[in-house]
């Protein structure tokens, strides 16, 4: 029950902040664009996008979350609560991942993909992995400046190869499922044939991702509330 609470705590601060209406506005916007493009142009477009924003939005929002969260001394309090460090990362990943889940089916709706139920895994997982990201770096900072230039690494690394693979780099290539955005991008697709090996390398990359994430809001608990846990 409170990690219900938890989550539901979450989607209520972001909905207060309008977080919910960035969303929606985004939807519109990409919605426009779509209109004007057909044809496998368009298919190729909205797969990147459906990856790039929905999904790995998660790891933008995080930061100003943390950052507002610790600008309102919320942290503080969290930090002497009930409230288990994992609680507080599920609470964030997957108050994150609905919405970008609901995003991004949406905006896929415009596009293609071969099954819609691996898609649905695949926008999910993405919004996951980035908003993981997006946790570790926003436990150790101060400022956006600072979060900025932290998720910087992650932004070259999780955007570019997964745009090349997606364009048709090294498409056919099984190895480059070990990058956790190219496992997402396929499952986007909607691709059957390696979804057990993709959804097993996303699997790997959240439990690791999840471990540093772990470790690194413990570490701000501590600062933030003045008590070892």
């Amino acid at each position: 029950m409170r990690k219900v609470n938890v989550i539901k705590g979450d989607m209520l601060f972001q909905w207060k902040y309008g977080f919910y209406m960035l969303y929606l506005l985004m939807i519109i916007i990409y919605y426009v664009i779509f209109s004007f493009l057909t044809g496998n142009v368009k298919d190729t477009i909205v797969s990147i996008c459906v990856y790039s924003d929905p999904a790995a939005m998660g790891m933008f929002f995080m930061g100003a979350l943390i950052l507002l969260e610790k600008s309102q001394r919320i942290t503080n309090s969290i930090a002497i609560s009930p409230v288990t460090v994992e609680e507080y990362i599920l609470g964030k990943i997957v108050s994150v991942g609905i919405i970008s889940e609901i995003v991004g089916v949406i905006l896929m709706l415009q596009g293609h993909t071969e099954n819609y139920f691996f898609c649905a895994i695949g926008i999910f997982a993405g919004s996951v992995i980035f908003s993981l990201c997006g946790i570790i770096v926003g436990a150790k900072i101060e400022s956006l400046n600072q979060y900025i230039i932290g998720t910087l690494p992650f932004e070259i690394m999780g955007f570019v190869p997964v745009i090349l693979y997606r364009i048709g780099f090294m498409w056919d290539n099984k190895l480059m499922i070990i990058h956790p955005g190219c496992s997402v991008m396929r499952l986007i697709e909607g691709d059957t044939e390696m979804a057990v090996g993709a959804v097993a390398s996303i699997v790997i990359w959240i439990i690791l991702l999840f471990w540093i994430a772990d470790i690194s809001v413990r570490k701000m608990f501590r600062k933030s509330g003045g008590v070892k846990l």
